[in-house]
Formats: C-alpha cells, sequence, structure tokens
C-alpha cells in the first residue's frame, strides 16, 4: 500500500506547476492581477466534460452558503474554488500530492478565494478532521487511483455530518477488460483500480450510504472524446492544458480514453450518496 501510494504520488508530482500555470498565462496574454475562474478552466478543471460538468454537480448537490463542504481529491482546486464561487459555501479540499496543493493555494491567493477555499495535503485513506465534520463531501474523479474503495468512503462518511451529502463523479470499469494504458489518471495499470458500476455502487453501500442519485453519464464522456485521435509525432499543446498536471502525452491518453469508452471498457458514474440522519 505504500509503494502504491508513493507511485501514485509521484504521477500527480510536477516540477514547479504553478511557474509554469503562471508561463501559460502570460503567454496568452492574461493580466495577472485580473485572472477569473474562467481563465483557469483549460488546466484546473481536469475531469471529464469539465467546467460543463462541474456546474451540473453543482446545480444536482444542493449545496447553500451557509454549508462546509470537503473537496477529496482537489487536484489543483478548480472545482473547488468553482463550487464556493457558485454556491457561496466554504469548501476544504484535500490532495495527496503536495504540488498539487502548493499550486491550488496559490491559485486561490491569485483569485482571491482564500478566505473561503483552503487546502491541505492529506490522504483520502486518513482524513485529518473529527467525526461528523462537514455539511457535504465533493469527489470528482479520484477512486480510480484508489485500491482500497471502502476504507476511502468510510472515512468520507465519518467525517460528514448525520443527513449530509456525498456528491461523486467516478470513472469505473465497464462490461469489458482490460482497459488500453496510459490514460489521463494512469500511466499504467499497476495505478489503476476500476470496479464495474455495480460494485462500486455495492460498496458505496457498504460503508453506509444511502443512494439517492444514479445517472449514468457514459454517453456524454463518448461525446466529449469523440475526436480524439491517435497523435503523430511531437504534439503540438497549448500554453494552459492538463498535460501541465500529467504530462506531454495527454493525447495518448485522450486517445485511449476514447478507445476504453467505445470499447465498453469505462463508463463514467455520477452519484448523490447520503448518510442517514439517524
Amino acid at each position: 500500500m505504500v509503494e502504491e501510494i508513493k507511485h501514485i504520488h509521484s504521477y500527480y508530482s510536477p516540477s514547479d506547476l504553478y511557474g509554469k500555470i503562471i508561463d501559460g498565462l502570460n503567454k496568452l496574454g492574461k493580466d495577472l492581477s485580473k485572472i477569473t475562474l474562467d481563465d483557469l478552466q483549460p488546466v484546473d478543471e481536469f475531469h471529464i466534460r469539465g467546467d460543463a460538468a462541474t456546474k451540473e454537480l453543482i446545480k444536482l448537490s444542493e449545496f447553500t452558503p451557509d454549508m462546509h463542504i470537503l473537496d477529496v481529491g482537489c487536484g489543483i482546486g478548480g472545482s473547488t474554488r468553482r463550487l464556493s464561487h457558485e454556491t457561496g459555501c466554504r469548501v476544504t479540499g484535500i490532495d495527496l500530492s503536495d504540488e498539487y496543493i502548493d499550486t491550488a493555494q496559490r491559485l486561490t491567493q491569485l483569485l482571491n478565494m482564500e478566505e473561503k477555499v483552503k487546502f491541505h495535503a492529506a490522504s483520502a485513506l486518513e482524513l485529518p478532521f473529527d467525526d461528523d465534520s462537514f455539511d457535504g463531501v465533493w469527489s470528482l474523479q479520484m477512486n480510480m487511483n484508489v485500491e482500497d474503495k471502502l476504507s476511502w468512503l468510510k472515512e468520507t462518511y465519518r467525517v460528514l455530518k448525520p443527513g449530509g451529502r456525498a456528491i461523486l463523479y467516478e470513472v469505473c470499469g465497464h462490461k469489458n477488460t482490460p482497459q488500453y494504458f496510459p490514460v489521463p489518471w494512469a500511466q499504467d495499470s499497476s495505478m489503476s483500480f476500476l470496479v464495474p458500476p455495480a460494485s462500486f455502487r455495492n460498496i458505496i453501500e457498504a460503508a453506509g450510504f444511502e443512494i439517492s442519485v444514479w445517472n449514468d453519464k457514459t454517453d456524454l464522456a463518448k461525446i466529449a472524446f469523440a475526436n480524439a485521435k491517435q497523435p503523430v509525432g511531437e504534439p503540438t499543446l497549448p500554453p494552459l492544458g492538463v498535460y501541465l498536471l500529467v504530462g506531454k502525452d495527454i493525447q495518448t491518453k485522450a486517445y485511449n480514453l476514447r478507445r476504453n469508452l467505445d470499447e465498453e471498457r469505462v463508463s463514467l458514474i455520477e452519484t448523490v450518496a447520503i448518510k442517514p440522519d439517524l
């Protein structure tokens, strides 16, 4: 388990990430004193369908300004900040990657959002928070790197207040195996732990949650990646993009994700899981 975590941490630890993002913004001619959430969207919404999916999930969440939400697997904080901006709630984000957390904090300062948005480097399997600490939980596409999904979900359940809602937006396995690699969340199979949707649902329920919403978004994911092609030669990359997070082979990873979706090797699920108010 320790070696697995080190492997995953290494994958999500690009050097000088904040500096590269600032360089990209400068190349795009952005005024750093007037940076907006939309300016950062090409790099900080690192999940399938990006900002469009984030806004759908915010509506689904029903989170309100008086709430304190935990974002588990926050990356560099794109959806964390968007959630706070759209709802007015306070959000605390955690991620295994120190580099991501450092970048998340500095981007949040750049946007003058640090009063309502905070970040901590931590493992989803050992959350550094008391029982019943948060009004809601938000977790977008991080289960793929978690082998012990039951422990992750039990920890999520533990820190959530009774009656609270957990919003999960996750890549799962599908009818066929194995998956093609590399993909955006993994360079190879040693750091990818997908289970079929039915198994994922069973694990959520085994952690104690009651599922109130279960939506299969695989068809929308297919549309999002329909134009992903196998790259030829050296890739031409934009000044700002998610390749800064996981490597310049992002086009190959996107192409393989398309193949996995088209051949029913992966699926995409959004769900609302509720901690019963006993």
